[in-house]
């Protein structure tokens, strides 16, 4: 399209995550970028199209704020003002109905040509601004918000059973979760599958890793203490290595500390000597210290896909991933690295044992593949390009 669209880019909080930070520096090098939401830190982008409409945290602060904004709104388009004020009258609290006037408040003075929403869970809240003010909306489907909170909380699945269908367009990190938000009543027209980049250092750090060869076994995992990232298999997988004579040490990047079941597990496994806590870290220095292990694990219950997986593939490791969501899309066994059951530990032993064993030629050539396959399919430059698309199209449509 030849003229600058207005896209929101909207998580809630500014700024957001890696993901979400590089869209937005990719789409504003076609489109003006629109950021709304609470800003939790300074952050300057370098970009006259990216435009930052903060609310600010205080209640006193936001109210100055909004009472600026809703004068320009009145002056711009009475009509939307209104529409604004009676929707956020139905909410029952008072205190509610002003948080949620606050919120939309922005969005509707600025009015985007189409809001990019990151978090599926909050969709009823947002619908309104395409059902009453015309801003065409696509929901980005990750991992938990559409793998497991529908099936934990039933108020979930009512709401997306009720708004998935007039939703524009959506945004599925793969094919698997693609599946999942049809049986909530997405369009299949409506879904566009679009792989979630892997920033490029991870690709220019890539090197043939490092084998076995009757050595301690160093595995790694990357990722927050919950119950869906399936830790209590990869113990019992390290504990059954342990009692097979095998000399094997875990460490677990990102948590802080243990949780209370970990720490039981651990001990109530004889595993305290081998399993060590990392806290998180920047990806620069992540990138050297997952170099120096034998393998990466991933033993989640469900992922959409997993990004630990994706950089440690572009990096040269090897990956032992749980067949879980769309991880079968990227860890092909025998071709890019082993998958294993869910919740099978003596599986996932099984496919540990036999990449300590893979001779060097061949563990490099299940590497190279994986690098390669990763650099072709997760490229940052297609997925941008992918976005701006779906955005135009929605607007040219």
């Amino acid at each position: 399209m030849g003229k600058r669209l207005k896209i929101a880019v909207f998580s809630g909080t500014i700024p957001s995550t890696t993901f979400i930070e590089h869209l937005i520096k990719g789409v504003s090098q076609t489109h003006e970028v629109l950021l709304f939401g609470v800003q939790t830190k300074p952050v300057a982008y370098g970009s006259e199209h990216i435009k930052v409409y903060g609310t600010p945290k205080s209640h006193v602060k936001n109210a100055v704020v909004s009472s600026g904004r809703l004068l320009q709104l009145v002056l711009k388009s009475p009509k939307n003002a209104v529409k604004l004020y009676r929707h956020t009258s139905q909410f029952k609290k008072r205190y509610e109905r002003w948080v949620w006037f606050t919120k939309l408040l922005p969005i509707v003075l600025y009015k985007p040509n189409v809001l990019h929403i990151q978090w599926a869970k909050d969709v009823a809240f947002y619908t309104v601004l395409q059902d009453t003010f015309g801003v065409p909306i696509v929901v980005s489907l990750r991992g938990a918000h559409i793998n497991y909170t529908p099936i934990v909380d039933l108020q979930i699945a009512t709401i997306y059973k009720q708004e998935f269908p007039k939703i524009k367009a959506f945004h599925a990190v793969s094919k698997a979760i693609e599946d999942e938000a049809r049986l909530y009543g997405a369009k299949a027209t409506a879904i566009h599958t679009i792989h979630s980049p892997i920033p490029t250092f991870f690709f220019d750090h890539y090197r043939a890793c490092e084998t076995v060869q009757d050595k301690t076994i160093r595995l790694v995992s990357v990722g927050r203490f919950h119950w869906v990232k399936g830790y209590e298999t990869a113990l019992d997988t390290i504990a059954l290595l342990k009692n097979k004579g095998y000399h094997i040490q875990y460490t677990i990047v990102g948590p802080d500390e243990f949780t209370e079941a970990i720490l039981f597990q651990c001990h109530q496994l004889n595993l305290v000597d081998n399993i060590a806590l990392v806290g998180a870290m920047p990806q620069s220095e992540l990138i050297s210290f997952l170099q120096q292990f034998h393998g990466m694990l991933l033993p989640s219950l469900i992922e959409g896909i997993a990004n630990v997986v994706l950089e440690a593939m572009a990096l040269g490791l090897p990956v032992v991933s749980t067949d879980c969501g769309g991880m079968v899309e990227v860890v092909i066994p025998d071709e890019t690295g082993w998958l294993v059951p869910v919740r099978d530990s003596e599986a996932m032993a099984d496919a540990v044992i036999a990449l300590s064993e893979t001779s060097e030629l061949e563990l490099h050539a299940i590497t190279k593949r994986a690098h390669e396959f990763v650099k072709e399919a997760f490229n940052a430059e297609d997925s941008v390009r992918d976005f701006v698309a779906l955005y135009e199209g929605l607007v040219g449509g």
